[in-house]
């Protein structure tokens, strides 16, 4: 029997890779495509956690608002990556908002009928507290990020870590494209910092010839000098 297109996209999320045909069935027969378009919000902080998501394309961001009203962008997830798996663990409501950073195609899957293949796939449930687990230790590393490292070398550590998950690769190996396009505030809200700082550091990065900004999109001309302020200062 051949795969239909949402059993097909399944098999292709690291997190169901463990799954045998059988159970992409039975998650795919209950799952729905969802799309958002740039600026749509897919859950607040406080709505009932009752599905977890499967990003097929396109970006969310997942965001708090701060208790002086300003947004803290918390993590940014693309094609492949889960959203809202705390819901399947506990019955408390969604922790952040969740907005589309584009034109965005969801796989939907209800948090009781997908708990129930759980039971019989515990491979999954352990793949999924891996997601769990990652996404603390990333937390983490941002708490620390923000108590030893100046303002310039968290930039630095964002366009390095954006360009691990969204880039395009050129023939000189110091030079990336980052393809995800983010503007001066959305950097600022995922660093802690003020978008005259990030216009700041990213106009003295390109000063030094070691980044190029051009529509929203960075050019990174000297990979290995900003990997090394990162890991140096």
């Amino acid at each position: 029997m051949t795969m239909d297109s949402l059993q097909l996209a399944l098999s292709q999320v690291p997190v169901f890779q463990s799954a045998g045909e059988e159970e992409l069935r039975a998650i795919a027969a209950v799952a729905t495509r969802q799309k958002l378009e740039a600026g749509m919000v897919l859950f607040c902080a406080g709505d009932t956690g009752d599905a977890l998501y499967v990003v097929e394309s396109g970006n969310i961001k997942i965001s708090r608002i701060t208790a002086e009203g300003k947004e803290r962008i918390l993590r940014i997830l693309g094609q492949g990556e889960v959203i809202g798996e705390m819901a399947l663990f506990d019955e408390e409501p969604r922790s952040a908002d969740a907005v589309a950073m584009g034109d965005t195609l969801l796989i939907r899957l209800p948090k009781a009928e997908f708990l129930k293949i759980l039971e019989t796939v515990p491979q999954l449930a352990i793949r999924l507290l891996a997601v769990l687990a990652a996404r603390l230790r990333m937390m983490n590393e941002k708490l620390e990020d923000l108590t030893f490292l100046d303002a310039r070398r968290r930039i630095a550590r964002l366009l390095v870590d954006l360009a691990g998950g969204w880039y395009e690769q050129h023939e000189d190996p110091d030079a990336v494209t980052l393809k995800l396009k983010l503007t001066h505030e959305e950097m600022a809200a995922l660093v802690g910092t003020s978008r005259e700082t990030v216009s700041r550091v990213l106009g003295e990065f390109q000063e030094t010839g070691t980044i190029y900004v051009a529509e929203r999109v960075v050019h990174i001309r000297k990979w290995n000098e900003l990997k090394k302020l990162v890991e140096t200062g």
